[in-house]
C-alpha cells in the first residue's frame, strides 16, 4: 500500500484544524450574540415597564391595558426587536417560558406588573446572524484552503524535484536540477550531492584498489606459480626448500595486500574533517594497546615529554600511522630492554634495542617503513630512522595541516 505524501497530510491536518477552529469560534460567537441580544431585549423591556409604572400608575391599581401605552412602546429604542408585546397584572410571577421573555415590577399592593414579548423575533435575528456568519466564515475558509494548498504545493515543488532527481539520477552532472527552495531543501540538496560525490569517489577508489592490487600482486603471484610449475616438472627438487620459498612468496603477497588495504583505509579516513589531535594522549594510547605484547617480552617504556602538543590533522588516519610506527618498534625490540621516548613540541624521538634472532616477533601487520614514508606528505609529518649495531632510532616531526595542504 502506497504511503500518503507529507504534502497531503499537511493539507488534511490544516483542513481539519481550521474547520474545527472555525466551528468552535462560530458557536462561541453565536452563543454570545444570542445572550447579548436577549439581555438587550430584557433590559429594554425593564426600562419601558418602569416608565409605565411611573407615569401611568393609578392609585386603585386597576388593570393596565396595552392599547393605552402602545404609542410609548412603539417609540422605544428597541421596538424593532419586540414581537407580540403583552402587558399583564398578576398576583405571582409566572414560571419561565422559553417562548417568551418576561420582565416584572412589583406594585404597592404586592402584585406584579409584567411586560413580555415573544422570542420568535430573537430567534429570527440569531438565525439571520448565523447565516451571514456562515457565509463569511466559509468564504474565508475556502480562500485560506486555496492559499494553503498553493503554498504547500509550491513549497514541496523543490522537494519533489529532489525525489525525481534521485529516482532518475544520471551520471551527467550537467543535468542536475537547481531544485531551489527553502534553506532546509537547499541543505538537503547539497547533502544528497555530497553523498553522490562520496559514492562516486568510493566507487573510483574501489576500482583503483582493484587495479593497484592486480598490479602489485601480479609479480609475486607469477613467481609463486612459476615455482610450483618447476616443482611439478622437476621431481628431484627439494620439497622442504619449495615449501619454505612458497611460504615466503605467500608472505610477500600478504604483506603487499595488507599495505595496499592500509593505504586505502588511510585515504578514506582523509575524507573526514581535520581536527585537533593531542599527540601525547595518542602515544599513550598506543602504549596501552600494545601493553600485553610489552609485558610478554618484558619490555619497558621510558616516556618523557617536555611539553604536550596538539596538531591539526586527520585523527583516524594519524592514529593508524602511529600504530604502525609503534608496532614496528615494539615487535623488533629486544626482550628485557627499555624503549626510550623523548618528546618536545612537534617532535618525538624513539630509541630501542634491536632484537636478536631469538626474539621471534609475536605478530606483525606488515606495514613497513616504506609505507609510513609514503604517507608522510599526505598527513603532514616527517619520518626519519637510522640504526647501528645495537639500536634503532626513530624520529617523527609533525606539522599542523590546513584544507589546502591535505588534498590527495
Amino acid at each position: 500500500m502506497q504511503a500518503k505524501s507529507m504534502q497531503s497530510n499537511i493539507i488534511v491536518i490544516f483542513f481539519v484544524s481550521a474547520f474545527m477552529a472555525m466551528s468552535f469560534t462560530m458557536v462561541y460567537i453565536t452563543y454570545n450574540y444570542h445572550q447579548q441580544l436577549e439581555k438587550d431585549i430584557r433590559g429594554a423591556l425593564e426600562i419601558m415597564l418602569l416608565d409605565i409604572k411611573h407615569e401611568h400608575h393609578e392609585a386603585n391599581h386597576q388593570a393596565y391595558e396595552l392599547a393605552r401605552f402602545s404609542n410609548e412602546l412603539e417609540q422605544g429604542s428597541y421596538a424593532h426587536l419586540f414581537d407580540q408585546l403583552s402587558l399583564e397584572r398578576m398576583s405571582t410571577k409566572k414560571a419561565e417560558d422559553h417562548e417568551r421573555i418576561y420582565t416584572y415590577t412589583q406594585l404597592d399592593d404586592g402584585s406584579y406588573l409584567s411586560l413580555s414579548c415573544s422570542t420568535q423575533l430573537l430567534c429570527d435575528e440569531v438565525q439571520g446572524f448565523v447565516i451571514k456568519s456562515l457565509v463569511i466564515f466559509l468564504s474565508i475558509f475556502v480562500v485560506m484552503m486555496v492559499l494553503v494548498r498553493w503554498y504547500v504545493k509550491r513549497s514541496f515543488r523543490s522537494l519533489h524535484c529532489l525525489v525525481d532527481f534521485c529516482e532518475g539520477y544520471k551520471e551527467d552532472k550537467n543535468l542536475l536540477p537547481a531544485c531551489d527552495g527553502t534553506y532546509e531543501v537547499k541543505s538537503l540538496r547539497n547533502a544528497i550531492l555530497s553523498l553522490i560525490d562520496m559514492n562516486d569517489y568510493l566507487c573510483d577508489q574501489k576500482q583503483e584498489l582493484f587495479k593497484e592490487a592486480a598490479h602489485e600482486l601480479k609479480a609475486p603471484i607469477a613467481v609463486l606459480k612459476a615455482r610450483l610449475s618447476l616443482f611439478e616438472k622437476d621431481e628431484n627438487m627439494d620439497k622442504k626448500q619449495l615449501v619454505h620459498e612458497a611460504q615466503e612468496d605467500i608472505a610477500n603477497i600478504s604483506s603487499k595486500l595488507k599495505e595496499l588495504l592500509f593505504l586505502k583505509s588511510i585515504e578514506w579516513d582523509m575524507q573526514m574533517p581535520l581536527v585537533a589531535v593531542n599527540m601525547e594522549d595518542n602515544c599513550k594510547l598506543m602504549q596501552d594497546a600494545f601493553e600485553p605484547i610489552l609485558r610478554k617480552k618484558r619490555v619497558k617504556v621510558d616516556s618523557q615529554w617536555e611539553e604536550s602538543f596538539v596538531i591539526y590533522t586527520y585523527k583516524e588516519a594519524m592514529q593508524k600511522v602511529l600504530q604502525a610506527v609503534f608496532e614496528n618498534i615494539f615487535i623488533h625490540t629486544k626482550t628485557d630492554s627499555t624503549i626510550l621516548v623523548r618528546a618536545k613540541p612537534n617532535e618525538i624521538s624513539i630509541t630501542n634495542e634491536i632484537g636478536d634472532k631469538g626474539d621471534v616477533p609475536l605478530f606483525s601487520s606488515y606495514i613497513g617503513v616504506k609505507m609510513i614514508e609514503r604517507l608522510s606528505g599526505k598527513l603532514g609529518y616527517e619520518y626519519k630512522f637510522s640504526s647501528d649495531e645495537t639500536h634503532f632510532y626513530t624520529q617523527l616531526v609533525f606539522h599542523s595541516m590546513d584544507k589546502e595542504s591535505c588534498q590527495l
